[in-house]
């Protein structure tokens, strides 16, 4: 089944929704002294979940930070509005590239908290 049979994906119809919420007003910006106002109304508003078809309601700040970050994106103001991937995503950085050789296997010792008992973690104190 292709990508456009299922519809878009879940960050897609994210986006589509944060760009529905603040749309009207990219396309007429309220009058000066204004604006917030109308983000209040907008607050004040529920919306369809993109994914559960609940009822859902943003808080002004939200909408607010949706809105500037559209208003700075001059070519794509709905791409702007999807969920960005974290730099390190997949990475594990509590673990230091020096101690990881250390550990045992995840089927072993550690899964059983052997490694957990027998090694004292640096953080705590010892009295």
């Amino acid at each position: 089944m292709t990508q456009q049979a299922r519809g878009p994906r879940v960050h897609e119809r994210w986006a589509h929704l944060r760009f529905s919420v603040i749309g009207q007003l990219l396309a007429a910006p309220p009058a000066k002294g204004e604006l917030k106002a109308a983000i209040e109304a907008l607050a004040g508003r529920t919306w369809q979940h993109p994914t559960t078809g609940e009822s859902v309601r943003f808080g002004f700040s939200t909408i607010e930070h949706w809105y500037y970050r559209a208003c700075k994106e001059r070519t794509d103001p709905v791409g702007v509005l999807r969920r960005k991937v974290r730099a390190n995503a997949g990475r594990q950085h509590a673990i230091s590239d020096a101690v990881r050789p250390r550990l045992p296997s995840r089927s072993g010792a550690f899964a059983t908290g052997i490694f957990m008992q027998s090694s004292p973690a640096p953080w705590r104190r010892r009295d």
